[in-house]
């Protein structure tokens, strides 16, 4: 009977990673309505991913604004996009958040495996995986730049393998590059990592003339992937994506494009991370792996310059702090509760945890769906104009329009191909000297209107209490043709 009842234990216990993967997966769920809102990229994602599907081919110039219509926009996002689209199709936008929520939850599900091999201290892993996704929680969006949280999280345990002379076939790598690079741009994080285990390999063999093979495999997967960043719709055209976003402007007027404010406390536990890191690096200095410092000086530094590149560092900094803190001296209690909390681990095998949440979710998503006809996660009407579009739908205006950066993926993805934006928020391809002028017509500067003539603008929907739609109220070429709590929507007499 014991016996019997042990057997019953072990396949229907869930493993230590599995909490980890239901607790992320749940929490990014509950964190859907959120993700949607805190901007409207998704929304532009939508209609070019919905275009691909339609038209059955990746275009690489703009089509969704009238100011840079025709010009060159490396499609550097467009798989992402295409996978959104797939999704949507499926449950609107339950079936996105779901999908992001997926990906997170497999994200840290990888983590927390290669913490917990690569230490063999789960527990600790466990709570530093999960210190982990708090971290990484700032920058959760509806987004193509989560799949490059999952793609990197493989990525790293990759090269992690390789360094530890593991069995891992080299050509993985480049495999792996032709998904990511056609998925977002961080794909450059990839070959950044690469360069942090190269140059620690190259350290040690000038030290110690270490193992020569794992530096020929570490060769070959970054040359090829190299290559592979090349096998794309606008072939190496998604480097000038990456690269040639170095205004100062842009940059300073993006929020995640800025350095993490730490007395804001969604960027304590980042800071929490970095200082056990140093602190375990200064215990450990002899028995530390020069990789592991070259890859979490570079990350933690792009993180301090950049905020949005911090889940990134928190991804890449888990399984090495784990690995830290179990060359440390720790308490024998706690090595003991390590001890039988490994053992334990090894031993469950109630791997359908995972797949019973996920189907949970999906027939929970299913069911409001098909009985209610709407989504439980939506665009807010206090964030998006969605009433001021409803209306539009049924009084389309004619010409061109001027439109909120933040609102501009969200009316590509409302009214496109009718009608083409001004600007969305891909400031990247707009450039410094296009969002500076359309920075001055927003805010009502001096010549707002004469700029709106020469762009032979004939209407414009902007925030109801915004400085350019106060400057049209007080214009007599501009009249309100609607009006609600978030939107106003205005017409050139």
């Amino acid at each position: 009977m014991k016996q019997r009842l042990n057997s019953i234990l072990l396949i229907f216990m869930p493993r230590l990673q599995d909490i980890v993967f239901i607790a992320v997966f749940v929490s990014a769920l509950l964190a859907g309505s959120q993700m949607l809102n805190l901007d409207g990229d998704l929304g532009r994602d939508l209609a070019l991913g919905n275009y691909i599907l339609a038209a059955h081919q990746v275009p690489s110039h703009d089509l969704f604004s009238f100011t840079k219509l025709g010009q060159p926009r490396p499609p550097y996002e467009w798989l992402a996009q295409l996978l959104f689209a797939i999704a949507y199709h499926w449950l609107n936008l339950d079936s996105i958040v779901l999908l992001v929520a997926l990906v997170i939850g497999a994200t840290f599900f990888i983590v927390y495996y290669e913490a917990s091999r690569q230490s063999q201290i789960p527990l600790t892993a466990l709570i530093l995986t999960l210190w982990a996704a708090i971290a990484s929680s700032i920058h959760w969006l509806t987004r193509p730049h989560i799949f490059s949280f999952l793609l990197f999280a493989i990525w790293v345990s990759w090269l992690e393998r390789i360094r530890k002379k593991e069995n891992l076939q080299p050509w993985f790598f480049p495999l792996l590059m032709l998904i990511w690079v056609n998925t977002h741009g961080d794909f450059i994080f990839g070959i950044l990592a690469w360069l942090a285990y190269f140059a620690g390999w190259l350290w040690e063999y000038a030290i110690k003339s270490t193992y020569l093979e794992r530096g020929k495999k570490l060769l070959f997967a970054g040359t090829t992937s190299l290559i592979a960043t090349g096998i794309t719709p606008d072939l190496w055209h998604n480097w000038d994506a990456v690269l040639n976003n170095r205004s100062t402007y842009i940059l300073e007027h993006t929020a995640e494009t800025m350095p993490p404010n730490f007395s804001i406390p969604n960027f304590w536990p980042f800071a929490g991370l970095m200082v056990l890191a140093i602190i375990l690096l200064i215990l450990n200095r002899k028995h530390i792996a020069a990789s592991h410092v070259f890859l979490l000086a570079g990350l933690a530094a792009s993180s301090l310059v950049i905020a949005r590149n911090i889940p990134l560092a928190a991804i890449a900094a888990t399984p090495i702090l784990a690995t830290w803190i179990s060359q440390s001296a720790t308490p024998k209690l706690w090595s003991k509760i390590e001890a039988s909390f490994s053992r334990i681990d090894k031993s469950l095998l109630g791997f359908f945890w995972p797949a019973l949440f996920i189907l949970a979710a999906i027939g929970l998503l299913a069911h409001h769906y098909s009985n209610t006809h709407a989504t439980i996660y939506n665009f807010s009407p206090k964030i998006f104009p969605a009433q001021a579009t409803d209306w539009l739908e049924t009084h389309p205006m004619q010409g061109n329009m001027f439109n909120d950066f933040n609102w501009g993926g969200y009316l590509l993805y409302r009214l496109w191909p009718t009608q083409r934006v001004f600007i969305d928020s891909q400031s990247d391809f707009y450039g410094a000297a296009f969002i500076h002028k359309y920075s001055d017509i927003y805010n009502g500067g001096p010549d707002w209107d004469e700029e709106l003539t020469q762009y032979k603008v004939s209407w414009m929907i902007v925030p109801v209490n915004s400085a350019i739609a106060l400057a049209a109220q007080a214009s007599d070429h501009w009249k309100i043709d609607y009006s609600d709590k978030t939107a106003v929507i205005f017409e050139r007499k």
